[in-house]
């Protein structure tokens, strides 16, 4: 049984010019712009294994809002976004169903669209081995349906490392107990990013608890705890 609730929330997209990306995902996929996280200063940046973060971001949903996932599509601020490194592990590909069949977003993001009402539906990752990804995606994560695991060429190089790298760098998973999720990660040997973490989300919004963990190959998750009086919204 995984850790959180088995519901993914968002999938993370970083771009280097938010407006442009926002224009991208609505017009041409048919995504809408939900809700907007922008803090108004930089936070101690542990929980994304940086020193400093603040970024700009909409929250791109389909017809159900935050009913189903959501791409979370961020702008770096502190510190600013940095080119994709190369990388083949990890996160490779978003799966979305659009207006428009496209084969990438704006910053050269790997995309796998089908036409129809728009949604998120999945995120495809490569893996150095193939069993040892499925297992922990079963066992661990608990929401395997999201995820399509394929095999990576041999001698691929790790998945991105930097948290403000352009493209997919996070999966963020919905738990009511973080605590408890997170004595289960330790107990199954799960590097963390770091300890849980509150960080402010931006006028309006609650201040969230959330934690940063690795896949075998270093993908990013994050578990996301539900705030108590309001309707969980992504970091």
């Amino acid at each position: 049984m995984g850790v959180g609730s088995g519901r993914v929330v968002h999938a993370n997209v970083n771009c280097t010019d938010l407006e442009r990306s926002v224009v991208f995902y609505r017009d041409t996929l048919g995504l809408s712009p939900h809700t907007r996280t922008a803090p108004t200063e930089p936070q101690p940046g542990d929980a994304f294994g940086l020193d400093r973060a603040q970024w700009d971001a909409w929250i791109m949903a389909g017809p159900g809002g935050f009913a189903a996932p959501v791409v979370d599509l961020l702008e770096w601020k502190v510190p600013p976004p940095v080119p994709a490194d190369g990388s083949t592990l990890g996160y490779r590909r978003l799966r979305l169903v659009g207006a428009v069949a496209a084969a990438a977003d704006p910053d050269g993001t790997a995309l796998a669209v089908t036409v129809g009402p728009a949604a998120l539906t999945g995120v495809e990752v490569a893996c150095s081995d193939l069993a040892r990804s499925q297992r922990f995606y079963d066992e661990i994560v608990g929401a395997p349906d999201f995820f399509e695991l394929v095999a990576a060429p041999p001698g691929s190089g790790a998945a991105p490392g930097a948290a403000n790298t352009v493209g997919i760098w996070r999966v963020a998973l919905d738990t009511a107990d973080l605590d408890a999720d997170v004595a289960a990660l330790g107990a199954a040997g799960v590097e963390l990013v770091s300890p849980p973490v509150a960080m402010a989300m931006g006028p309006g919004l609650p201040v969230l608890r959330f934690v940063c963990f690795r896949d075998p190959d270093g993908a990013v998750l994050e578990l996301i705890e539900r705030p108590a009086a309001a309707a969980t919204r992504p970091t």
